[in-house]
């Protein structure tokens, strides 16, 4: 395992709000680790420290077994983020702060977009010095063309069933 400082959470969206209504919801850190599991499935654990004002955020995360996706910033805040699908395993008092407990699996670091949406271009029919521009826009603008290859990297997760989205029964 190695283990990481977290710089960066925001939640990007879930299955149950969708994209318009949570919109990128930045949760201000006050300290933070991120710890890969070093596992087939790419599994991350998230430590979250937290103001205490965030506790009825995660604690309905964690009620529902809602999973949602989020973004992290590993080492130093310039680094480019990864995406992870999580769930909140746990939501614990400190003394003066909150630690939040996540299981995360990546579905798609700085590379991982790219491709994405490379190959969303070129389905699209861009070519030549259009594709290239289109390319450079896009990431650059990180708005909408980022998301809809964002939701399809969820479902693909989700599909490849390292998410479970079925609620346990009793």
């Amino acid at each position: 395992m190695k283990t990481f400082k977290l710089c960066s959470l925001a939640v990007l969206f879930d299955d149950e709000h969708g994209k318009e209504e949570l919109d990128g919801k930045q949760i201000p850190l006050v300290d933070g680790l991120i710890i890969n599991k070093e596992e087939a499935n790419k599994n991350w654990l998230v430590e979250a420290v937290l103001d205490k004002k965030w506790r009825r955020f995660f604690e309905e995360y964690k009620e529902a077994d809602q999973h949602f996706m989020a973004e992290v910033t590993i080492t130093k805040k310039t680094n480019d983020p990864a995406t992870l699908v999580c769930s909140v395993k746990s939501v614990n008092d400190l003394s003066s702060h909150l630690s939040v407990h996540l299981d995360g699996v990546i579905v798609a670091k700085k590379d991982d977009l790219s491709d994405m949406l490379l190959q969303t271009l070129v389905k699209e029919g861009y070519q030549g010095e259009s594709l290239y521009e289109e390319f450079k826009k896009r990431k650059r603008d990180r708005g909408q063309a980022i998301q809809g290859i964002l939701t399809t990297a969820y479902e693909q997760v989700k599909e490849k069933g390292y998410v479970d989205t079925k609620k346990e029964n009793g």
